[in-house]
């Protein structure tokens, strides 16, 4: 079964438009600095409105390859929702069902083609995809992505880091944690200081003698941002907003 991808793609969008709502539209462009055109549909009625799409085409029929070609493309359309959409379909249609190497792959490709470029529909695939992804497939999977740090896309060296909050409990992967961070904690980008502070913050909570340790080695390279607002759950939070303003 060959699926019409363009129809498809269109008729979700068409469902999209029927309940956008333009506030809804002008909240979130201004929120995100109009980097990203929204349609003006909340995150709960694009997920019903996924699982009404897949019902009426009988999605769950194709072939789980087409499946994955179709959420591809919705990922590579221009609005948010859209790629949400299809992000929320791998999430929740083809990643138990996908293997890992596979998805690895189609997420290469899409930072590679720059279909990311902002940090909301980018932490969007990092959390609700890759990070779930890293704890299905162990280390092998936890590997490839921090290997990302590297890469020439800020997106994804930024998804090198944000979906290991998915494993932060997990003492295996502090190592790679900590040496991922060592290499992106020296740029000055703001979206790759902040996704290492989001890090910090999830393991400052279940283990803040690892993160304040962290903190300590990579103090200096810090931004005031983060120590501000990713180090409040540390006990020596207020020094360490102290010694950034010295």
């Amino acid at each position: 079964m060959h699926p019409d991808e363009t129809g498809l793609v269109r008729d979700l969008q068409q469902r999209l438009r029927a309940v956008a709502d333009p506030r809804t539209k002008a909240w979130f462009e201004n929120y995100l600095k109009h980097v990203i055109p929204y349609r003006g549909v909340k995150t709960p009625v694009v997920a019903r409105i996924v699982g009404e799409w897949r019902r009426a085409h009988e999605l769950q029929r194709l072939a789980e390859a087409d499946q994955l070609r179709l959420a591809d493309r919705l990922i590579r359309e221009g609005h948010a929702e859209d790629k949400f959409a299809g992000t929320l379909y791998i999430q929740k249609h083809l990643l138990r069902r996908v293997d890992e190497a596979t998805l690895l792959t189609t997420a290469e490709q899409l930072f590679a083609d720059r279909v990311f470029f902002d940090w909301s529909t980018t932490d969007w695939f990092s959390v609700r995809v890759l990070g779930p992804l890293i704890a299905r497939g162990g280390e092998a999977v936890a590997e490839r992505i921090a290997g990302w740090r590297t890469a020439a896309d800020l997106w994804q060296r930024r998804s090198s880091i944000v979906p290991f909050r998915a494993v932060v409990r997990d003492s295996q992967y502090h190592p790679l944690i900590e040496e991922t961070i060592g290499l992106l904690v020296t740029e000055r980008a703001r979206f790759i200081q902040t996704g290492v502070g989001w890090l910090i913050s999830d393991l400052s909570k279940v283990h803040p003698r690892v993160a304040a340790a962290l903190v300590e080695r990579h103090f200096n390279d810090l931004s005031a941002e983060v120590i501000r607002r990713h180090t409040k759950y540390l006990p020596d939070h207020a020094a360490y907003k102290e010694r950034k303003r010295g």
